[in-house]
């Protein structure tokens, strides 16, 4: 009895040591957080941690849970590699030809030219999209993802976030989806996808809902979760070569400029002015503004964009990462509580960031 009960003591002792030791490790990595009064230092800093997270990408944990943290770890409830797929596109975003030729040798077969593992969800589309957009993507792994993209499509018009959900399309699709099918030839279906997504707008206004029902014809979820109109924000501003989606871009960017914080930033549900700042929404948005600025030359765009920079100085810690990000979303109408670091949020500060390089003074 004796030893049986010292075994569940030590056993209780792992579980919740681990737990404080990941509480301890969140709260002193936040000491001196956003201390940083030269934006080229802090880019600096930012791009030095977005090339080691290239290497090994942090976690972006599944669950909100802060308790038995090491119990979801062991039974695989913790991490999940389709999250993963679209942190490392974000960061390769960020940079140019030589990051993405080494890190295709990482997923690609150099004897096959096809990817070392086979997609299994259209997240996957993203990255493929940045390999191909910076001339490191072969022809066979292209094929894979516009292939498997099909299979996910079947007789639809459009793509479905989820094969398991056929008639629910996702806000996320858009930004992961559709540069990659305008750079791979298939502009019909990108623009299909995209106008397919208009009935999801807000009633007179250009900003979607987290989810649309094709089959009943209604939005779901919010429309004002930050890094879901930053999906619809990386689909318009990635696939936006020849101009076309021009008028969109700024329409949006009005819009959203009613709902910037006086730092800079917008919230995780922005229409809320008591809903905290948000990283990756903010990056996003600020990238939003930038382009808009490029297209209309009107200034307070331009400005916007840098006080949405702004802030992302005042969420980054000591160490380079940017903090504050809103953890991973689990379903329509169930958002994360949690606020931490994230690759993908990493590597669209940094691209807004280099971005501004050319306009600051």
């Amino acid at each position: 009895m004796n030893i049986y009960l010292s075994t569940v003591l030590v056993i209780l002792f792992v579980f919740i040591g681990f737990d404080v030791f990941i509480w301890f490790y969140q709260w002193q990595s936040r000491i001196h957080i956003g201390r940083w009064n030269n934006r080229l230092v802090w880019q600096k800093a930012i791009e030095k941690k977005a090339r080691k997270w290239l290497k090994k990408s942090p976690t972006v944990k599944l669950t909100d849970k802060n308790y038995w943290m090491l119990y979801d770890i062991l039974r695989g409830k913790y991490r999940n590699k389709t999250i993963q797929s679209w942190q490392e596109a974000g960061l390769l975003l960020a940079f140019g030809k030589e990051e993405s030729a080494w890190y295709a040798k990482q997923k690609i077969n150099a004897k096959t030219g096809d990817w070392k593992k086979r997609p299994e969800q259209v997240d996957e589309a993203l990255l493929a999209y940045v390999l191909k957009k910076n001339n490191a993507l072969t022809a066979k792994a292209e094929d894979t993802i516009f292939s498997f993209l099909l299979h996910v499509k079947e007789s639809q018009a459009t793509i479905p976030y989820r094969s398991s959900i056929p008639d629910i399309r996702f806000i996320d699709t858009i930004g992961m989806v559709v540069p990659f099918l305008f750079q791979y030839g298939e502009k019909t279906l990108g623009l299909q996808q995209l106008e397919e997504y208009d009935r999801a707008k807000l009633p007179g206004s250009h900003i979607p809902s987290h989810a649309y029902d094709i089959k009943h014809g209604v939005p779901l979820g919010i429309f004002d979760w930050g890094r879901g109109i930053g999906w619809y924000i990386l689909g318009l501003i990635e696939s936006n070569a020849d101009g076309q989606f021009n008028s969109r871009i700024v329409a949006l960017a009005k819009e959203l400029l009613l709902y910037e914080k006086s730092n800079g930033g917008f919230g995780a549900m922005f229409f809320n002015k008591n809903s905290p700042c948000e990283s990756s929404g903010t990056a996003l948005i600020g990238l939003l503004m930038l382009n808009a600025y490029r297209i209309s030359g009107g200034l307070y765009f331009r400005d916007a964009a840098f006080r949405a920079e702004k802030q992302l100085m005042r969420t980054t810690r000591r160490t380079g990462a940017i903090d504050y990000c809103q953890g991973d979303t689990k379903g329509i109408g169930y958002y994360a509580v949690t606020y931490s670091i994230m690759p993908f949020a990493q590597g669209m500060a940094l691209k807004l960031s280099k971005e501004l390089n050319n306009y600051a003074h």
